[in-house]
């Protein structure tokens, strides 16, 4: 099974995942009491690792090995991996939201935003029950609405560093680090999945969107994991200055 990772170049987006993982954890422990927050992003990330590993062996198993001993899986919906990417889709969205929403001291907005985040689970649970996406493709109605999420909670985040003193501090906004990854990621795939969904049957395209994928994967894990690391630093530097 490893010899296909080999192959078929598998590895390169879970090495950049683990090494964003890995130095969340790191960061964790460089900070003597870590907010719920920094808990939250950094239990995100490892999540993502786990289960994004888990579905792609899932599915590696299946082609190379065709479900041997659990055979039965063959006969049922589960015998591919899209259910797990669109749970991972629906939790991710989530998650990342909520993170935003608690860098945020504006009551009205995570009202809002928070409502919104509700209304997205309960309706992505009732999409997922009601219509065949599930087990078939990734669902368009839970990974845009999860975008839009995304991106407004990272907005909010933004209008509360520039109307607060925390701007002056940036260097140490893990937050700020994060929301470019995921910008600069969900600018570049979501146009790209809403076409996908239009002209599938092209494999230049799929070719197209499978690079911009694994291009944009690498970028946004990189940033996370640079964001930890810059945070780290600035937390032994600003400690080194107290000693002095």
């Amino acid at each position: 099974m490893w010899e296909t990772f080999i192959e078929y170049r598998l590895y390169p987006t879970y090495i950049f995942e683990l090494i964003a993982a890995i130095s969340g954890i790191f960061y964790l422990y460089s900070k003597k009491k870590p907010a719920k927050a920094d808990k939250l992003i950094v239990f995100t990330i490892n999540l993502i690792f786990v289960i994004d590993l888990f579905a792609i062996i899932y599915s590696v198993y299946y082609h190379v090995y065709d479900y041997a001993y659990i055979e039965f899986i063959k006969e049922t919906p589960f015998r591919t991996n899209l259910w797990i990417y669109n749970i991972l889709t629906l939790v991710t969205g989530s998650l990342f939201t909520v993170y935003f929403l608690m860098q945020t001291q504006s009551g009205k907005l995570k009202k809002a935003i928070g409502t919104l985040v509700v209304i997205y689970i309960i309706s992505s649970i009732i999409h997922f029950f009601t219509s065949d996406v599930f087990f078939l493709t990734t669902s368009a109605y839970v990974y845009i609405y999860g975008a839009f999420l995304i991106c407004i909670s990272i907005a909010a985040y933004y209008l509360e560093l520039v109307r607060t003193e925390r701007i002056l501090n940036f260097r140490r906004e893990l937050p700020l680090y994060i929301s470019i990854g995921l910008i600069i990621y969900q600018l570049g795939i979501t146009p790209l999945f809403i076409f996908q969904r239009y002209v599938g049957v092209s494999e230049d395209f799929s070719e197209v969107y499978g690079n911009v994928l694994d291009l944009a994967n690498f970028f946004m894990y990189s940033v996370f994991a640079f964001g930890f690391l810059k945070v780290i630093f600035e937390i032994k530097r600003s400690r080194r200055k107290a000693l002095n």
